[in-house]
């Protein structure tokens, strides 16, 4: 008997609670794998934060005429990377969301309700947002603490082109001011398409749904009820 007969035989055996035990314990381990992916790219996150911003005000008190563009062109590429580390948490929230509705299902309850949690208190799932800003979601913490590090990069990088001006002519500049523009552009279209135009959030809900026997989007915003077993 090859393994998959073997699989099969013993899968067959088994009991309706037996399966369910079974599948919830799965689906646990499976949640809590989500729960840390999510915690390890939030700490690089917030970390990534923390570290450009005091390599940039470093840089722009070095008296060193490349340093302003460094600035100027790395914090752009720091913004694109911490949207990526944000888009891995995205990912670990949506697959949770759909195991803690599976789990609730197996249970008959809606006992597990940190993704309704997070929907209120973050911002919802599957919504239009920009990188960290939610546009259903404005005066949230986490869509002001977005607004608030974008000023200050803002800021950084003002300082950074005063800083480039004093050692470089004014066509140098032009072109340098030229290519950061083209740079910027160019990811923050790419972030916008990602992130409110792509649907790419909204997909993985539905693969999930199917995947786990889900209707809807179970955990999003206005969902209350647990799916049926």
């Amino acid at each position: 008997m090859n393994p998959q007969e073997s699989l099969g035989t013993a899968s067959g055996a088994l009991s309706p609670a037996d399966r369910a035990r079974l599948e919830y314990d799965a689906l646990t381990r499976q949640l809590e794998r989500m729960r840390a992916m999510q915690y390890a790219y939030n700490r690089k996150f917030f970390g990534l934060l923390l570290v450009s911003t005091l390599v940039a005000l470093g840089l722009l008190l070095w008296d060193n005429g490349l340093a302003g563009l460094v600035v100027a062109f790395g914090l752009v590429s720091t913004g694109v990377t911490a949207s990526f580390f944000l888009h891995f948490c995205d990912f670990a929230r949506v697959h949770a969301r759909a195991l803690e509705a599976r789990i609730n299902a197996l249970l008959g309850a809606r006992v597990l309700i940190a993704s309704e949690l997070e929907a209120d208190y973050f911002y919802p799932h599957a919504r239009p947002k920009f990188s960290g800003f939610s546009f259903d979601r404005p005066l949230s913490f986490f869509s002001v603490y977005t607004l608030h590090f974008s000023a200050v990069w803002g800021a950084l990088i003002l300082w950074s082109a005063i800083k480039t001006g004093r050692y470089f002519s004014g066509d140098h500049c032009l072109g340098w001011g030229f290519l950061w523009l083209t740079w910027t552009c160019i990811h923050a279209g790419y972030l916008r398409w990602w992130f409110m135009a792509s649907g790419a959030e909204r997909r993985m809900a539905e693969r999930l749904g199917e995947a786990y026997g889900l209707a809807g989007d179970p955990g999003g915003v206005g969902d209350r009820t647990p799916p049926k077993a």
